[in-house]
């Protein structure tokens, strides 16, 4: 069974960022999965590609979110460990698919996506399987989860009834009161 999401993505000449799963996509549909906080980074940067970011103006877009829901908030990151890190996962057949420069003095930079869009991502094999499927004809369309909850859960039945219920008891209360 395949799932898709929705995602985010920037799209460069040889890998598809998508912040939102934390993995890289490469032309050959190989993917790397990234850290929390090299995807944050990554994130940043290409949130404002093209511009030069000063490297105290990058941590805070990095950390300052995450260290907030902390009950540690006196975790220090090391900004420069994780630019290495980040870069070495960059690497595509010997060139960098995502070149962050450095601007001497002033920051860092990356190159502007080619596009940035919403995709829809496919994932060739869920872990997180939830529900099974027993159709046995591959040609026919996989039920989605949502799709097996309005098809089979009594308690979406029943909360169904339930709002069209207040929505009728609604009309009739507001139809008597305008009386």
């Amino acid at each position: 069974m395949t799932t898709k999401a929705l995602t985010r993505c920037y799209r460069f000449p040889s890998v598809d960022f998508e912040p939102d799963l934390r993995m890289l996509v490469w032309q050959d549909g190989s993917e790397t999965i990234l850290t929390v906080h090299e995807s944050r980074l990554l994130e940043a940067l290409c949130y404002c590609a093209g511009e030069v970011i000063n490297p105290q103006a990058l941590y805070d877009k990095t950390f300052i979110q995450i260290e907030a829901y902390e009950e540690n908030n006196h975790t220090h990151f090391d900004l420069n460990a994780l630019l290495v890190s980040l870069n070495h996962k960059l690497i595509y057949q010997g060139q960098p698919a995502i070149a962050i420069e450095i601007v001497a003095t002033h920051g860092f930079r990356v190159p502007l996506p080619n596009k940035t869009c919403r995709l829809v991502h496919t994932f060739k094999e869920s872990k997180f399987t939830q529900f099974t499927n027993d159709k046995t004809d591959k040609n026919e369309p996989s039920e989605s989860a949502a799709e097996h909850i309005v098809k089979h859960s009594i308690l979406h039945r029943i909360s169904v009834l339930l709002l069209a219920a207040a929505g009728v008891a609604l009309f009739f209360l507001a139809d008597n009161i305008l009386l």
